[in-house]
């Protein structure tokens, strides 16, 4: 889903009610890599830093052209950053990549000094991000899963049996007996877009040395099949494992096409992301 259109042209002449505060006479975004230190993996998401709100129905149009899992529109207020989420179809309430990226975006760009914290206010509250050297740790609110009875069609849809199952309001997750059977899921998209969550996160313990969980996210109700790393889906993944394994700090794996990774460390109601990011292209909306 790499957007490789360097100087592409959108024609934003056409679109109607673009205030003419929010935009210059062009507008970049970046394209960054999150949850990795190599271009090309992780999951990529695009930036847009503007002087101040712009249009909505603007936002959706960009995302859906750019066509990444999430492009990042913020702009400068008192207490930081406003920072929104919209993916090729819908807003979401909270983002972990797009987050990592809005934040790695500032420092590189100088928007902020690079030992500055990064704070955004959001559809999900405060949130804020600070450099520990090549990571970006990120304070995010825990959304731990309850045990719910799997709905109907959900084993299904997946192809595979869950041996428990859980729901946070957001997501279903659904744990699994290992990592093939993980690896191997082929999930009927068409099915798991009628479940009544915005996706499913599969996992299971273990993945090799230094990981203690894997996992897989999809999400086609919001233009999503499969997402490559996901930031907020480790907001529950953390204290699930954590709990499971007796252990604050973990690293998760997520066990995409791409890749992902993401270190947990559970603080109570709240959780600390840490991962990696990597800027691989910018974006020019002519206008």
């Amino acid at each position: 889903m790499l957007v490789k259109a360097i100087g592409f042209r959108l024609n934003l002449a056409a679109v109607p009610c673009i205030p003419a505060a929010a935009l210059t006479m062009s507008t970049t975004l970046h394209v960054i890599d999150a949850f990795t230190r190599e271009p090309f993996a992780g999951n990529p998401a695009a930036v847009c830093v503007l002087p101040g709100p712009a249009d909505e129905g603007w936002m959706r149009r960009v995302a859906r052209e750019l066509n990444l899992a999430e492009t990042a529109f913020l702009h400068p207020i008192a207490e930081g950053f406003s920072l929104r989420w919209l993916t090729p179809t819908v807003e979401v309430d909270l983002c972990g990549h797009a987050t990592l990226a809005a934040a790695f975006t500032l420092w590189q760009t100088r928007r902020l000094p690079r030992n500055a914290e990064a704070v955004f206010q959001t559809r999900s509250g405060r949130l804020s991000c600070r450099r520990e050297g090549d990571w970006i740790a990120m304070d995010f609110p825990a959304q731990p899963p309850k045990a719910v009875k799997p709905p109907a069609g959900l084993a299904k849809a997946l192809g595979a049996a869950p041996v428990w199952t859980g729901f946070n309001g957001t997501d279903y997750f659904v744990e699994v007996t290992g990592e093939k059977i993980l690896r191997g899921l082929a999930p009927d998209f068409g099915l798991l877009a009628r479940l009544r969550a915005r996706g499913v996160v599969v996992t299971c313990a273990g993945g090799g040395e230094g990981v203690d969980f894997q996992s897989r996210f999809f999400a086609p109700a919001v233009g999503v099949n499969e997402d490559p790393a996901t930031g907020s889906s480790h907001c529950a993944l953390g204290p699930f494992w954590g709990a499971r394994l007796g252990k604050a700090a973990l690293t998760g794996y997520q066990a995409s096409e791409r890749g992902g990774l993401i270190r947990v460390e559970v603080r109570g109601d709240r959780v600390v992301l840490r991962g990696q990011a990597v800027r691989v292209s910018r974006v020019t909306l002519f206008h």
